[in-house]
């Protein structure tokens, strides 16, 4: 069984230790993260009795292993840097994502990629293939939004009922916990929209003709739009090359935690998600994180609700579209099994 460390802390990484509580393959001996993190790494080891530090060297001497996780919280990528060179030089196993490789610039090859590494010289075919079961997406008003969550979530309640579930995650941490991550080749800069919406649908399409799946649950990487004046989220070109490979039949978009919601931006956001992205939303979930515009850093601050704090998540009432919180595990799990059910009666998805 491979020890890893997992750096930094996010919103992810508690999820990533419940998932990883049976695994016979990973066991996450240590967390470590910035200084800023101090109160919630020692509130995350009373949690879960994993060793959790600042001192990324002790937490690094406890591992096979290290998985840098995406700055998803806005840090300084330098500490990013800095610590993966440390793997490096203790001769650590690294598993990251391109997208971070990216922004510290080292050399992919000494590094685990959590991606498979696809070029647009395999790409066949520039026609798109039938995919003929159901699809259901995950999409986020921006990063830090609590996709990765509800995807093990719905991945859960569906496996539950017998079904085999192609899970295309929108986080390198998926890997880890049965999920497919999207290949390399939808974040190249030297290929094509065109080309990168038909590679991945053939893409797609040979999974699931490999592994007879019934069901795909996709997590789009990014948000759907840009929002405020700091955050563009690439104008959701990730979104729009997915929901271009796929025909999404069901979808659901989560929201930050103190958006103030009524029925118009409900509609307003479906409306504008079904003109875009060709996907049906009436399922919203809305997420422990929330976010404040930092004017004199021009940037994006994200915070979080604890659980324990569930009261400030106001969940407006609507008879058109349905708003759960993230904490609400019954809640979604009834939602899916809905969503299974008219699947099953609709000769058209199935």
């Amino acid at each position: 069984m491979e020890k890893l460390v997992v750096f930094p802390l996010n919103n992810d990484t508690e999820i990533l230790i419940n998932g990883l509580k049976e695994s016979k393959l990973y066991q996450i001996v240590a967390v470590s993260s910035y200084i800023e993190d101090k109160s919630r790494l020692e509130l995350l080891q009373k949690k879960s009795s994993i060793y959790c530090s600042t001192e990324f060297e002790e937490c690094l001497a406890r591992a096979d292993a290290i998985i840098f996780a995406e700055n998803t919280m806005g840090y300084s990528y330098d500490g990013y840097q800095k610590r993966v060179q440390m793997a490096l030089d203790s001769g650590k196993k690294i598993y990251a994502g391109l997208a971070l490789l990216d922004k510290i610039q080292i050399d992919a090859d000494k590094v685990c990629i959590l991606q498979e590494s696809t070029s647009s010289d395999e790409v066949v075919s520039s026609d798109k293939k039938e995919i003929d079961i159901p699809v259901v997406s995950v999409m986020g008003l921006g990063e830090n939004c609590d996709k990765f969550g509800l995807q093990v979530k719905i991945k859960k309640v569906i496996e539950k009922q017998g079904y085999r579930v192609l899970a295309l995650c929108s986080n390198v941490l998926g890997g880890f916990l049965g999920m497919e991550n999207f290949p390399s080749f939808l974040y190249s800069k030297f290929m094509s929209y065109p080309e990168k919406i038909n590679a991945l649908n053939q893409w797609i399409y040979e999974k699931v003709i490999q592994q007879e799946y019934d069901v795909i649950l996709v997590g789009c990487p990014g948000g759907i739009s840009e929002f405020e004046k700091y955050e563009t989220n690439y104008y959701g070109e990730l979104p729009l090359i997915i929901s271009n490979a796929l025909d999404v039949d069901a979808g659901f978009v989560t929201l930050y935690g103190h958006t103030a919601l009524d029925y118009s931006v409900l509609k307003n956001i479906s409306d504008f998600v079904l003109k875009k992205y060709n996907t049906s939303v009436k399922d919203y979930i809305l997420s422990r994180q929330f976010y404040k515009a930092d004017h004199e850093w021009k940037k994006i601050r994200y915070y979080t609700i604890e659980e324990d704090m569930n009261e400030e998540l106001a969940i407006p009432e609507s008879s058109e579209y349905q708003v759960l919180s993230i904490f609400d595990d019954a809640k979604i799990e009834k939602e899916i099994l809905r969503i299974l059910e008219e699947f099953a009666n609709n000769i058209f998805v199935i």
